[in-house]
């Protein structure tokens, strides 16, 4: 891994070298009175016929430059708000090398006072309709403030989290989820924990995409979801603080300040937020067993009582070396404490109405988590045609270790002890390596064709030590069948090719990618180690037609896949209770997914699209049980094949003057079929969501928003799912020449956000009623400080703007 980074940087100090044997062309820009206006805009425009080639920006001396020129006529023009904007002489640049001066470019102000106004974004609307994406914008939404990043997931459209929080989009699993573009390569457990304990208030906007181009990764059978984070690109030196509290469960407190400094061509930035969580849930489950001359019924009632705290950090630089380059470092992490204690008593017998016996179990969990994430990253334009190399590499690591201590009593009818106590305690240290390299480069050949290529190559290791004992006779004893050492790796190799061409009203994306797979799982204590290497080739393509301004259309197609995490690999044991668990599965195979899709636009604001998704081998959860020690357990399998029908509909609606809605529908309609647990599996069922999002603009410094959302039933794999419904609401008032801002909201104000799950599967008879801490009331402050003026520098360098950070 060394070497690959001494070859991508080596490759950028080329780059630098090159550009600096090229022609350049240098100057100051200055007020009445020759004092440097670094806040200015300078741009370098083609004389005849002024077209903006480059945009650059004063350092603190009021100095520019810009390189990499070609023999020609040049103007140089300059913008400040407050002053009026200048152009230079033509400017003529006969040599291919060497450094033209074009002296000092005066701003004259415009004698007109100005009222300090602070700047402050253009209100988008919370949900926005994009042609290859569906992106909510969080940032000042009072129904996001102070929730964790995993909350505002759940609220998004098409997004749902389910009672084991597995995400799903469209209806679907086996999502990607990535961070400001990269991808976090964590299991669904880890993920869960990630954005758990992530401050919501440091996200800018979240993105869906249902059918990724060749450019992105793979895996992701159901699509990718990318969390943008905020950063602050104004001038100077400035920042934001919020502080919040709320009440569910149990009490809630988070704050997090931001700061940005940005001077001539160097920018630093650092965000720390800080959250601590009371909250909880309550869990039911009734199963009945039926033996052949027997029947044994389980009632299960389980409260959790949890308490998160977390630290998250991201600081970083970004210097542009030149016009051309900008280079960029990033150090982010997080540290995390997590205590749960949980108490369940399961009545059992013939029927639970008169149990035999009274299980209560005790559970007393410490978790404790942390990571530490460095990327390096840089961004070379090549010229101004629009080429360009961009290069990142990523290492981080995740360490989480999770104790636990378990009592489980039986108790008669009477209230007597039955048994002695059985008394458990588990020891997990787990350790994950992650390194990714990659290099994108895009070079249009003119205005309407354009190639784009990339090489990736990630590594992933997971070291898995599970210890689990039982006390006996007062000693620690080690228990054999739930203790597991288990090692995973996974290398991917991967390159892709896009094509974009445009023919008149056409508009044609292809693309191919390959990924080669090598992975190795390996359960110590079982001796049993599974590898695997397989190549895989995913197509894709896009074609838009663009009737007339009012109305587009656009269909697509690309083959994806989904990789079992190593989480679900891991073939030990998740205790709950002493007839209750999770277990991983070695032998699962990665599924396949052909997407179709097809897309109408009208008048640009009212979209609607259609698809067809096939996966084969899908994993699919699944529910076991034996017959003869009644234990219960959840493992995943390969079931033959998935198919889903679906239909989005995004209604962006102006009822009033001050009350804007958005409302997103989607129906879908998923089929299971495939041999499991010794029966075939064939079942399938419509469903249907609705989330209707609403803004009033009541004064101009207060608004207020409602949020409205129904999932029907389902089905999905063995499990009926029942339907679900919540309203969300919340005020936004700011103040102090809207630098501050003070939020109320709600979520689930009715409380009725309840999962209702049923089995009844071959001889399974199962029915889990889980309620969350839906209902959460909120308050959160934000004040903005530092340089917020309107004459802050204006960026408009397009490849900033575009920059993809590690968090």
């Amino acid at each position: 891994m060394s070497r690959l980074i001494k070859i991508v940087l080596s490759i950028l100090s080329l780059y630098s070298g090159v550009y600096a044997q090229e022609a350049a062309l240098k100057g100051r820009v200055v007020d009445e009175k020759h004092a440097p206006l670094d806040l200015a805009t300078v741009n370098l425009l083609r004389a005849k016929d002024s077209t903006i080639l480059k945009t650059d920006f004063p350092d603190e001396k009021g100095q520019y430059a810009f390189g990499n020129l070609p023999r020609g006529e040049y103007l140089i023009s300059a913008v400040l708000i407050g002053y009026i904007d200048a152009a230079s002489q033509i400017i003529q640049i006969t040599a291919d090398k060497g450094t033209t001066d074009a002296g000092a470019l005066v701003l004259k102000p415009t004698h007109t006072v100005l009222a300090e106004v602070a700047v402050t974004a253009p209100q988008r609307p919370l949900v926005e309709r994009k042609p290859d994406m569906l992106v909510v914008n969080v940032e000042n939404s009072t129904l996001a403030a102070g929730n964790t990043a995993l909350d505002i997931l759940e609220r998004s459209p098409g997004v749902t989290v389910d009672k084991d929080d597995n995400i799903s989009l469209m209806g679907k699993q086996g999502v990607t989820v990535m961070i400001d573009g990269k991808q976090t390569y964590l299991s669904a457990e880890q993920l869960a924990n990630f954005l758990r304990n992530m401050d919501g208030n440091t996200i800018k906007s979240i993105e869906l995409i249902t059918n990724p181009s060749s450019k992105y990764d793979a895996s992701g059978t159901a699509g990718m979801i990318n969390i943008v984070l905020k950063k602050n690109r104004l001038a100077g030196t400035n920042g934001t603080f919020t502080l919040g509290t709320g009440y569910g469960f149990g009490h809630k407190a988070n704050t997090s300040v931001n700061l940005n400094h940005k001077v001539g061509r160097v920018n630093v930035f650092g965000t720390y937020s800080y959250m601590n969580n009371r909250g909880g849930s309550e869990f039911d489950i009734f199963r009945s067993i039926l033996g052949e001359n027997d029947r044994t019924d389980f009632q299960q009632y389980t409260n959790f009582n949890r308490r998160n705290r977390s630290h998250n950090y991201r600081g970083g630089i970004d210097y542009n070396t030149s016009d051309r380059n900008v280079l960029g470092i990033v150090v982010s992490g997080y540290a995390s404490g997590n205590d749960n204690n949980n108490a369940s008593n399961t009545l059992i017998g013939r029927t639970v109405a008169v149990p035999d016996s009274t299980l209560a179990t005790s559970s007393i969990f410490d978790g404790r988590y942390s990571s530490f994430a460095v990327n390096i990253n840089n961004q070379f334009t090549i010229d101004s045609n629009g080429r360009k190399l961009v290069a990142d590499v990523d290492m981080s690591r995740f360490s989480n270790h999770n104790r636990a201590n378990y009592n489980n009593t039986f108790y008669l009818p009477s209230g007597a002890i039955k048994d002695e106590p059985l008394l458990s305690r588990s020891d997990m240290p787990t350790i994950i390596d992650i390194r990714v390299a990659k290099v994108d480069y895009t070079h249009p050949i003119d205005k309407k064709n354009k190639i784009e290529a990339g090489l990736k190559y990630s590594d992933v290791s997971s070291d898995n030590d599970m210890r689990f004992e039982n006390q006996v006779n007062g000693q620690w004893q080690n228990d054999q069948g739930r203790t597991n050492h288990f090692l995973y790796e996974e290398a991917v190799a991967a390159a892709y090719l896009n094509y974009n061409t445009q023919l008149g009203k056409w508009g044609v994306q292809m693309g191919l990618r390959g990924e080669y797979t090598v992975s190795d799982g390996n359960s110590i204590t079982l001796a049993n180690r599974v590898k695997r290497d397989y190549l895989d080739l995913f197509p894709s393509i896009f074609v838009n037609y663009n009737i007339s301004d009012d109305h587009q259309t656009g269909i697509s197609y690309s083959k994806r896949i989904n990789r079992p995490n190593y989480g679900n690999l891991n073939p030990f044991e998740y205790f709950l209770d002493q007839y209750t668990f999770e277990q991983g599965n070695p032998y699962l195979k990665p599924e396949y997914t052909h997407a179709f899709e097809a897309s109408y636009t009208l008048k640009q604001k009212y979209h609607l699209s259609a698809g067809y998704n096939r996966t084969n081998d899908v994993i699919a959860e699944s529910m076991n049980q034996d017959l003869v020690t009644k234990r219960t357990w959840v493992t995943r399998d390969n079931l033959a094949m998935q198919e889903v029908w679906y239909a989005n509909l995004n209604l962006p609606i102006k009822v009033a003057k001050y009350w804007n809605t958005q409302t997103n529908l989607n129906a879908y309609y998923m089929g299971f079929e495939g041999p499991l647990n010794g029966d075939y599996l064939k079942q399938g069922q419509f469903a249907w969501q609705l989330r209707s999002n609403h803004t009033f603009n009541i004064l101009s410094t207060l608004t207020a928003e409602a949020s409205v959302n129904y999932r029907s039933s389902l089905i999905y794999s063995v499990y009926h799912i029942g339907a679900q419904w919540s309203i969300d609401a919340g005020l936004n008032k700011s103040f102090y020449h809207k630098k501050a801002n003070l939020k109320l909201s709600v979520s689930d104000i009715f409380d009725t956000r309840i999962q209702d799950v049923r089995t009844r599967y071959n001889n399974m008879n199962t029915i889990v009623n889980q309620k969350n801490e839906t209902r959460v009331a909120r308050l959160t402050f934000t004040y903005s400080f530092g340089n917020l003026k309107s004459g802050a520098r204006r960026e408009t360098q397009s490849e900033e703007k575009s920059r993809i950070n590690m968090p």
